[in-house]
């Protein structure tokens, strides 16, 4: 039945001639199989010779999406859909430790102690974002894991340009930025010895429609709702995101640093303006680089060359959302 509900998830009417060819069943068997999905509470309208018609809405349920992908292995491990949590990295941590494979995924409607970064809290209203956190398995040695985030932040900005046709750039070291304002942030968790990656759990929280961040963030934060050329279904940026962050990732294995940094280099908002650092060191500088290991590298006006390392500091560029 789950292939009928992939099927109907672009919203559109789908004829029962066309179910029943795809399925290999009679039109008999097919109206059986729509019956039994509203038994469990799918919303599905008969349209008489248009067909079925999926009213599902925007909603993130794996059955809609996971018939959709073009990976190999994120989100064809074990994929948790709640409508509350505490924190998607939190759960994504509990199925590591039960043995969950690489590429699983967890996706909540809302958070009730969503994180961000430096121990912050992150806004996660109910059906307002894109609030999933994605568990990798790793070969890479554990200071390169960093390098991971910068994966995430070109991998989402990718999606949400393909879908939305909005052109985020990347601000160092793990948000995406649209005209002065930020949409989506970014939180890496790792459990790892001092030369082995245990697993990487990667946070996202992307605000999706308006009502996602309090009203107070208004001149710094935005949604894609406010932005788009075209809405897109949550569902669909899930998958475009997906998809790309298992390409950039496959590059990054391949060819290391140099694989993904030219790309990263034309996305990013931070290389060649001057920041301001804070947290365990204080300058400002012009940032200049990345370095191998995702590190930022910033010239101070006393030409000296500083290397800012995500997990130390918070990077404050001079941009209006800030």
């Amino acid at each position: 039945m789950n292939r009928i509900l992939e099927m109907l998830s672009g919203g559109n009417f789908v004829s029962g001639e066309a179910i029943s060819r795809e399925l290999g069943i009679s039109r008999a068997a097919v109206w059986k199989k729509v019956v039994a999905l509203r038994e469990q509470g799918w919303q599905i309208e008969s349209g008489g010779k248009r067909g079925y018609r999926l009213t599902a809405g925007d909603s993130l349920d794996p059955a809609l999406w996971v018939g959709s992908l073009t990976t190999t292995r994120l989100g064809r491990g074990e994929n948790r859909y709640e409508k509350e949590v505490s924190s998607t990295n939190t759960v994504i941590k509990e199925m590591a430790l039960a043995g969950a494979p690489d590429g699983s995924v967890c996706i909540a409607e809302s958070q009730s102690a969503g994180k961000g970064r430096l121990g912050r809290l992150w806004s996660a209203p109910e059906g307002k974002g894109l609030w999933v956190s994605l568990l990798l398995r790793p070969t890479m040695p554990p200071h390169l894991a960093p390098l991971i985030t910068l994966c995430t932040a070109m991998a989402m900005a990718q999606a949400v340009r393909e879908t939305a046709g909005i052109d985020a750039r990347i601000k160092w070291p793990n948000d995406l930025v649209c005209q002065g304002r930020k949409i989506c942030g970014i939180l890496l968790e790792l459990s790892a010895d001092p030369d082995r990656i245990e697993y990487v759990v990667v946070g996202t929280g992307l605000n999706m429609y308006e009502g996602a961040y309090p009203p107070e963030l208004a001149g710094r934060a935005a949604a894609v709702e406010e932005l788009a050329d075209r809405m897109p279904l949550r569902r669909e940026l899930l998958v475009r995101y997906l998809a790309a962050m298992e390409s950039l990732l496959y590059r990054l294995k391949r060819d290391g640093f140099e694989g993904i940094a030219a790309d990263y280099a034309a996305q990013s908002c931070t290389l060649g303006s001057m920041v301001h650092v804070s947290g365990a060191v204080t300058l400002t500088g012009t940032a200049e680089a990345i370095d191998e290991t995702g590190a930022l590298l910033v010239r101070t006006e006393d030409g000296e060359l500083h290397r800012v390392l995500s997990g130390d500091v918070s990077v404050r560029g001079v941009m209006g959302y800030v």
